[in-house]
């Protein structure tokens, strides 16, 4: 008899859940699913299974990708870590990337694509979308730098200039041009219809750290 890979599954939603057990139950071996990922690194230690399918917002805000690189700075390649997400957030994607998880994915994925992308990770590849967002939105994006990224999140937080100003410890003039730069690539005449569109399809999801 083959011995099934462990898998475990963090999920908050139920239904979810339930539906990802059913579809890998007859590959895999499920070992643990749980709903918050504080509670990866504990039950990592207890289960040690090959893969962590984590989704990235789960129970009281937890964020998955913060903890997966907890587990994975300190088991480095035992595991590996799969991010599943509904979200389609831009950093999630640079996110999961810089702290060397193994992959990401959507959850409207079908049932044929979840199970192939756990058996190349599996495998030792990584597994990314080429971008955040299948749209040509997305490409423009991807033409933000790092600090942009953190003035648009600032922004959609509801904060004012000079609190940003402070934060990322730059003049209010200096702002002011990152700002109009912003706008420019995104092709957007004001920072309200842009601020609106980042927080109705997901390309900033604020105080996710």
């Amino acid at each position: 008899m083959v011995n099934k890979k462990k898998i475990m599954i963090i999920e908050d939603q139920a239904l979810l859940n339930n539906m990802l057990k059913n579809t890998l139950s007859n590959d895999y071996d499920i070992v643990c699913t749980c709903t918050s990922a504080k509670d990866m690194m504990n039950l990592y230690k207890k289960y040690k299974p090959d893969l962590i399918l984590t989704d990235v917002v789960t129970k009281e805000g937890a964020n998955g990708i913060e903890y997966a690189k907890e587990v994975k700075d300190k088991f480095h390649n035992k595991v590996k870590i799969l991010a599943i997400t509904g979200i389609p957030e831009i950093t999630f994607l640079n996110t999961a990337k810089e702290y060397n998880l193994d992959g990401l994915i959507y959850k409207d994925t079908d049932s044929e694509s979840l199970l192939f992308s756990i058996s190349q990770v599996l495998k030792g590849y990584t597994l990314f979308p080429d971008n955040c967002m299948y749209s040509e939105e997305s490409e423009k994006f991807k033409e933000l730098s790092d600090k942009e990224i953190k003035i648009i999140r600032c922004i959609c937080e509801a904060k004012d200039r000079d609190e940003i100003a402070e934060e990322l410890n730059i003049t209010l003039g200096t702002l002011k041009n990152y700002i109009s730069n912003i706008l420019t690539k995104l092709e957007f005449d004001n920072i309200t219809k842009l601020t609106i569109f980042c927080l109705s399809n997901g390309y900033i999801v604020p105080n996710q750290k």
